[in-house]
């Protein structure tokens, strides 16, 4: 599962099972509805979008999610180090920030390495 349209689709699925995993559990330990949990699924919709646009090696689409992902990965990881210290605790949202940056790293990792593979197909062919 090496390659990068595979590690897109998973971890846009990933997302978007998280986000829906947040909100729901929002309302039924308290009842009320927290939109911004939905946030993981709604960049898990776009990642998972552009899943074609990768595998065809269509280099804007891949590009753009790359950047969708970082930035992703760097807006938990403030809001991971956010809760660590207003918290102390591991809880529910923590949990759910370790995971999608771990997934966002991992992603990122295969992203690029598919990019560097792709520079050397075209160098190749000149």
């Amino acid at each position: 599962m090496d390659k990068a349209h595979n590690v897109n689709k998973f971890y846009a699925l990933l997302l978007i099972l998280l986000g829906s995993f947040g909100f729901i559990m929002r309302y039924v330990e308290l009842g009320d509805t927290q939109f911004t949990a939905l946030i993981p699924a709604v960049f898990g919709l776009i990642l998972l979008s552009f899943t074609n646009g990768i595998k065809n090696e269509n280099s804007v689409i891949g590009h753009l999610a790359g950047v969708l992902t970082l930035v992703l990965v760097v807006m938990s990881a403030v809001m991971l180090t956010k809760g660590f210290i207003a918290e102390f605790s591991l809880g529910r949202k923590q949990i759910i920030f370790l995971f999608v940056i771990a997934g966002g790293v991992y992603s990122l990792r295969a992203q690029f390495l598919y990019f560097k593979a792709q520079r050397r197909r075209k160098a190749k062919l000149k």
